[in-house]
């Protein structure tokens, strides 16, 4: 089993982290004047901060691969795609820098169990990341599957 987002769960904590100490750090300067007020709106807002977080992570998927299967593994189970149900691999616009680290945002599109099209979207690492040598075992294994490692403003 090769590694294809190993810290994916992870790197969905950033936004909502982010999202709730700034808005808790904004409820506290701004109503500095009202002791009691300031820490009845703050509390509430670092608690949804925590939950949403945790929600993200617990559902978050780190991704592997096999020459068979894309695995999608989360805290709660693990999902088995076989490489022949990928439709797309695209690079999206999204990117995230964390200490001089660069990780882009790609998606796969695929048919997942039930039969319907469901879309999982992963970051990789410019540094260590086996995107490469994935895309070249799905050209090998499913030719028909579009790979796009462009993204445009334009696109859907």
């Amino acid at each position: 089993m090769k590694i294809l987002s190993k810290y994916n769960a992870e790197l969905k904590l950033v936004l909502p982290l982010v999202l709730s100490l700034l808005g808790t750090v904004v409820v506290l300067q701004v109503l500095t004047e009202y002791s009691l007020g300031k820490y009845i709106l703050a509390i509430p807002i670092l608690t949804l901060g925590v939950a949403w977080s945790n929600k993200r992570y617990i559902n978050a998927y780190n991704l592997f691969y096999t020459e068979e299967n894309l695995i999608l593994k989360n805290k709660k189970h693990q999902r088995d795609i076989d490489l022949l149900k990928i439709n797309r691999i695209k690079s999206t616009l999204s990117d995230l820098r964390i200490m001089g680290f660069q990780f882009y945002e790609y998606k796969i599109d695929f048919t997942n169990e039930e039969g319907s099209s469901e879309t999982i979207r992963f970051f990789v690492s410019n540094l260590n990341s086996s995107l490469w040598d994935f895309q070249d075992l799905i050209k090998k294994k499913s030719p028909n599957t579009v790979i796009e490692n462009y993204a445009s403003s334009w696109d859907e």
